[in-house]
């Protein structure tokens, strides 16, 4: 059964300065459900995660290309508000970054900018935010306190009090309990757990052992490539891919030698495909590396599907540009696929 999309990005491609951080990706993201975005520092994450609320265009020099679908509307559209924008996706970065106000003047903000004015309705904004992000037993007796004087657990679920109080329909996390205490990153978690049921969630995280727990999706940046992407029992048990198989396992991802390539650019159909493939891993001997430049690709490639039937590993799958795609394919013994 498919799911549900409420987010869908088509061919984003982000740079800074000249400096490609993503490259081509599209990804439709399933709605009510935690996606978790896995993969080494520096590989795009967080660029990912800041895309899809336009925090990018923070960067100077940032040059973003392709579509980002929020419930069908383009956000990179000329036409969008960012306030608009911001109502509907909320965010909670590395460290909690409290508005210099009260406790309560910071989960009343966000209503308040968009419109909500009327004391007694903020009062139960206030408290029933507070009370689902866990700090109002903690908070009740003090409310305009400043914010600043609370631990930085408490910052952090102040923060997603403050995401909550505008009713976003997506909320983002970019390492969220990464500064935390175990108690209150465990709290932090529970809270996210819980809003996965409700909300579309997408949780950038170092902490391999977090997404296991959290995620129902799974995509893996490496790069600023998407490498793969599906349901997390899948990507983490049965991995496609050599480079998500070496990321999981703490091994450092190394290019396989590539023994023959082969363009197959124009060659559009998969019987075409198959037949040119099958010549060149005929001459290949068990465990060498054919590569292939393809046209289009797609999950149900004819040519991935027939050789992987046949025995033949597929190590990798390779974006290069909005029309081209890179397959690694490993001779695993007997005859390459026939026609």
């Amino acid at each position: 059964m498919g799911l549900n999309t409420y987010i869908s990005v088509r061919d984003l491609s982000v740079s800074y300065g000249g400096q490609r951080a993503l490259n081509n990706i599209s990804i439709d993201i399933p709605d009510g459900k935690i996606t978790a975005v896995i993969g080494p520092s520096g590989c795009g994450k967080t660029t990912f995660l800041k895309a899809l609320n336009r925090l990018i265009e923070l960067h100077d020099g940032t040059r973003v290309t392709g579509q980002v679908l929020i419930d069908g509307e383009d956000i990179y559209d000329p036409a969008v508000e960012v306030t608009h924008l911001r109502k509907k996706v909320g965010i909670l970065m590395q460290r909690p970054q409290v508005l210099p106000m009260s406790i309560y003047d910071n989960v009343a903000f966000g209503p308040r900018i968009h419109g909500t004015r009327k004391k007694r309705l903020l009062d139960q904004l206030v408290e029933r935010h507070l009370v689902e992000a866990g700090l109002w037993s903690e908070v009740q007796d003090r409310l305009h306190a400043p914010a600043s004087q609370l631990s930085i657990g408490q910052q952090q679920r102040l923060c997603l009090a403050r995401a909550l109080a505008v009713e976003p329909e997506v909320i983002l996390g970019d390492e969220p309990t990464s500064a935390l205490d175990p108690i209150s990153a465990q709290r932090i978690e529970e809270h996210l757990f819980e809003l996965g049921k409700s909300h579309t969630v997408v949780l950038v995280t170092h902490s391999l052992e977090q997404a296991r727990r959290l995620a129902d999706h799974v995509l893996f940046l490496y790069l600023g490539d998407l490498v793969e992407q599906g349901p997390a029992q899948d990507v983490f048990d049965r991995p496609k891919y050599l480079r998500t198989r070496c990321y999981l396992s703490g091994r450092y991802v190394e290019c396989p030698n590539v023994d023959q390539e082969l363009n197959l650019r124009g060659k559009l159909t998969t019987f075409d495909q198959l037949e040119s493939t099958g010549h060149s891993l005929r001459v290949l001997g068990t465990g060498q590396v054919l590569k292939i430049i393809v046209d289009h690709y797609s999950g149900d490639n004819g040519v991935a599907k027939a050789l992987e039937a046949k025995g033949h590993r597929i190590l990798d799958v390779k974006r290069l540009n909005q029309s081209e795609w890179e397959i690694l394919i490993q001779k695993e013994g007997g005859d390459a696929y026939e026609i």
